[in-house]
């Protein structure tokens, strides 16, 4: 078929048209991020716009260490010197894990 190809998966998706095909990779890549990482994400964006809008009305210690993501957890903004203990998750890919 002219202006249609078929991805790995056996998909048939229109080549010709931009917009449908921008929002087919879109939806792929949503389907690939995990939604914890997203969530992460979101609460990093929203620490760093706090400390930017309070950064006017006094000077905002930058040190310690950023929310972060390491692939299985969203570690919390931490001070020096502190350590952070998160608790152990209770699934990963379909296997449930002991979390007491």
């Amino acid at each position: 078929m002219a202006g249609q190809r078929s991805n790995e998966s056996g998909e048939v998706f229109d080549t010709d048209n931009y917009v449908l095909n921008a929002l087919y990779y879109i939806n792929k890549l949503n389907e690939s991020v995990n939604p914890e990482a997203i969530k992460c994400f979101e609460r990093k964006q929203q620490d760093e716009l706090q400390r930017l809008s309070s950064a006017g009305t006094q000077q905002q210690d930058q040190q310690g260490c950023e929310i972060n993501w390491d692939s299985l957890l969203c570690w919390p903004r931490t001070p020096p010197a502190t350590l952070v203990t998160l608790p152990c998750f209770e699934e990963l890919n379909g296997i449930r894990y002991d979390s007491s």
